[in-house]
């Protein structure tokens, strides 16, 4: 079965996944524009997602899952974070509580399929990331790519009744293949970024009112500012202070997003989430989603021109 979907706030893009468990968040400015595309076969998935604008992402696959990711090159611009090969690609395993960043116009490819359909998944439990052979992977990708595209044009009549038994067991294959030559790889730098930055966001979330600063984070948290700002940075690639801003008014958004089923001030929401200068967060708020708070709550963009304002 195919299914495709577009999508015109991080909110709703966050759903579009089958048995993923997802939060979204906006980090650059601009309107939103997210599709998501999928085959949906016995035990596979086919999983095609674009979002136009940069997003920090908290996410759990499907339990007992194993993940083959790609993600396609366009250009010869970077493609995420200062990745400059044809493509970044590996398997994924355990992925469950994790959190990452995606850059505007970024493009995702996931083949997703049961652990039991895997004869070898000498995966130990601690490894969560292993590397595909580049070329092996792009050439799996694109055949996974055209598929979509097939199905996305309905170029070819309904098949017979077992014909997605029959491509779930071939794609199977493939991936089981290319798995095993494949090779193990850990991040420990990485992943201890990720948990300090994990701390953060929690951290926020937990007292939103409050006016937080990396010297208040560094007491309630017990890291120093300069490793907070460090982990920051290396993980997401975007200063401690701005993502600070970011992270509140993106809670701000779902609050108003939410208001509109049961209705509630904008000057109320905007205070919850620490904001107490009413057109100073209305400006910062338009400069990031593209639109005013007002607009959000009542489901509409206004064409009233809001001129710029650093998010710091």
């Amino acid at each position: 079965m195919y299914v495709e979907t577009t999508f015109h706030d991080a909110m709703e893009q966050e759903n579009s996944l089958p048995g993923w468990r997802q939060e979204y968040r906006q980090v650059s400015t601009g309107g939103y524009d997210g599709r998501t595309a999928a085959i949906l076969l016995p035990g596979v998935e086919i999983l095609r997602e674009t979002i136009s604008v940069g997003t920090e992402q908290v996410f759990s696959a499907p339990e007992g899952s194993m993940i083959f990711y790609y993600y396609p090159k366009r250009d010869e611009s970077q493609l995420v974070h200062g990745e400059s090969a044809l493509g970044v690609s590996g398997f994924a395993l355990n992925w469950t509580n994790r959190v990452g960043f995606m850059d505007s116009d970024s493009d995702l490819l996931m083949l997703v399929l049961r652990r039991d359909l895997i004869a070898d998944a000498h995966c130990g439990g601690k490894k969560q990331l292993i590397e595909a052979p580049m070329e092996q992977a792009a050439f799996l990708a694109d055949w996974l790519l055209s598929l979509l595209g097939a199905a996305s044009q309905q170029q070819h009549p309904s098949p017979p009744g077992n014909f997605d038994d029959t491509l779930a067991d071939v794609i199977t294959d493939r991936f089981e293949l290319l798995f095993q030559r494949s090779v193990f790889r850990e991040t420990p730098q990485v992943a201890a970024a990720e948990k300090i930055y994990m701390k953060i966001r929690d951290r926020i979330f937990d007292a939103p009112d409050r006016p937080h600063t990396v010297r208040s984070l560094s007491r309630d948290l017990d890291v120093s500012a300069l490793d907070l700002r460090a982990s920051c940075q290396n993980f997401a690639q975007i200063p401690l202070d701005k993502m600070l801003t970011l992270l509140r008014l993106n809670g701000a958004r779902r609050d108003l997003l939410r208001a509109r089923s049961a209705p509630r001030k904008v000057s109320d929401i905007a205070m919850d989430w620490g904001f107490f200068h009413w057109s100073r967060f209305a400006l910062r708020y338009k400069s990031l989603f593209g639109e005013r708070p007002s607009d959000t709550l009542r489901g509409g963009t206004s064409s009233d021109s809001i001129p710029p304002l650093p998010l710091l």
